[in-house]
C-alpha cells in the first residue's frame, strides 16, 4: 500500500472478447496517462478471444506503459473482471476497470484516482467517472435518446444509493474489494448473450458494507458505439436479457420474497400486451420507428416474465425437495 503523500497505486483492468480493432483504440489513449508510471499498472485480460486480440496487446510493448496479457478461458465478464483483480499487483491500493471500446484523454487515469485521496475520503470505496455513448458510424433515427450519458451530478461528489455505476469507467478501492468479494459469477455478459448486471451488484452491495460511491465528471469516457449493436435485433436481445438479469439480481441480493415476484407477473403480462398493441397501432400508421421503440420495450417486459417464472420454479422446487 501507499506511503503517506504518495499517489496510491492503480491497476487499471481491460476485459476483452473478439473486439481487437477497438481495443487498439482503447490503448492508444490509456497508455499514455500522465500518472506517475511507478504508481500503476496496466493488465488486459482476454476472455477467450478468437480475433486478434493477443497481437493487439503485443503491438504496445513499447508503449509509455505496456500492458500485461492475461487469457481467461471461462466465458463471462464476470469471470474475466475476477480473474483482473486476482492479477492486480498486491501493493495496489485502487483497482480500475474500463471496457475495450473507450476514449478518453490523458487525465483521465488521475481524475478517476484523485477523489480517493481528499483527506477524510477513507470511506469512498468507488469513484465512478461518466460514459459518454459516441456512434463513429451514425445513430439511426429510431434509437434517438435511447443511449444517454450517465451524467449523475455535475461536479465531483458522492452518489446516491439508488445511482448505480457501470463497470465501463469505475475504480475501486482494493481493501473494499477484498472485504466484500468478487463479481457474481451468476450476472454479467456470457459471450454473445447481453445480460448484466454485475457491476449494479456489487456497488449494491458497496452501500451496504458502509462506504460510499463518488461520481468524478473530469474522468468521464467516450463509448464507441458501432453500427452492429444499432440494429433492431440487438435492442430486442440487449432488452430482453438485462431485464431477466434484474430480476435474477434483485430477487437474490434484495432477497425479494415469492410474494414480490407474483405481484410482479400481472405488471408485466400488462406491460407486454399494451406495448405489443402500441407498437401495432403506429406500425399501421407507417411509424416504424416508433413501433420497433414498444417492441424493445415488450421484449424487456418479456424478459422480466421469463425470469420470473424460471426463479418462482426453482425456489417452488426446492421448497418441496426441503420438505420431501
Amino acid at each position: 500500500m501507499s506511503e503517506p503523500g504518495q499517489p496510491l497505486f492503480a491497476t487499471v483492468t481491460i476485459c476483452t472478447y473478439n473486439r481487437a480493432y477497438w481495443l487498439q483504440e482503447t490503448l492508444d489513449f490509456i497508455t499514455r496517462q500522465d500518472y506517475p508510471a511507478a504508481r500503476w499498472e496496466l493488465v488486459v485480460v482476454d476472455n477467450n478471444s478468437s480475433d486478434e486480440t493477443k497481437t493487439v496487446v503485443e503491438r504496445f510493448a513499447q508503449a509509455p506503459k505496456p500492458p500485461r496479457y492475461v487469457f481467461e478461458s471461462l466465458q463471462g465478464s464476470s469471470y474475466a473482471r475476477n480473474r483482473a483483480i486476482a492479477e492486480a499487483a498486491p501493493s495496489s491500493d485502487v483497482i480500475i476497470f474500463t471496457d475495450d471500446d473507450m476514449l478518453g484523454g490523458e487525465t483521465w487515469l488521475r481524475s478517476i484516482v484523485e477523489p480517493f485521496q481528499r483527506p477524510g475520503n477513507e470511506r469512498v470505496g468507488a469513484v465512478a467517472g461518466d460514459v459518454i455513448p459516441v456512434f463513429p458510424e451514425g445513430l439511426p433515427a429510431w434509437l434517438d435518446k435511447q443511449w444517454e450519458p450517465l451524467a449523475f451530478r455535475p461536479d465531483i461528489g458522492v452518489l446516491r444509493p439508488n445511482q448505480l455505476p457501470m463497470t465501463a469507467n469505475l475504480a475501486l478501492r482494493a481493501p473494499v474489494l477484498r472485504q466484500i468479494g468478487d463479481f457474481r459469477t451468476d450476472l454479467g455478459r456470457f459471450g454473445n448473450k447481453l445480460t448484466g448486471g454485475e457491476d449494479h451488484e456489487l456497488a449494491r452491495r458497496i452501500w451496504a458494507s458502509g462506504y460510499t460511491i463518488w461520481y468524478s465528471p473530469p474522468a468521464g469516457l467516450r463509448h464507441q458505439i458501432p453500427a452492429s449493436r444499432l440494429t433492431f435485433r440487438y435492442a430486442y436481445r440487449q432488452a430482453f436479457d438485462s431485464a431477466r438479469s434484474r430480476v435474477i439480481e434483485k430477487a437474490t441480493s434484495l432477497n425479494q420474497p415469492l410474494g414480490w415476484l407474483f405481484s410482479r407477473l400481472l405488471s408485466y403480462s400488462l406491460q407486454v400486451v399494451s406495448c405489443l398493441l402500441l407498437s401495432l397501432g403506429l406500425l399501421l400508421l407507417f411509424q416504424t420507428g416508433r413501433s420497433k421503440r414498444w417492441i424493445t420495450r415488450a421484449a424487456k417486459g418479456a424478459g422480466y416474465l421469463t425470469e420470473i417464472f424460471c426463479v418462482i420454479g426453482h425456489r417452488l422446487n426446492g421448497h418441496r425437495s426441503a420438505e420431501s
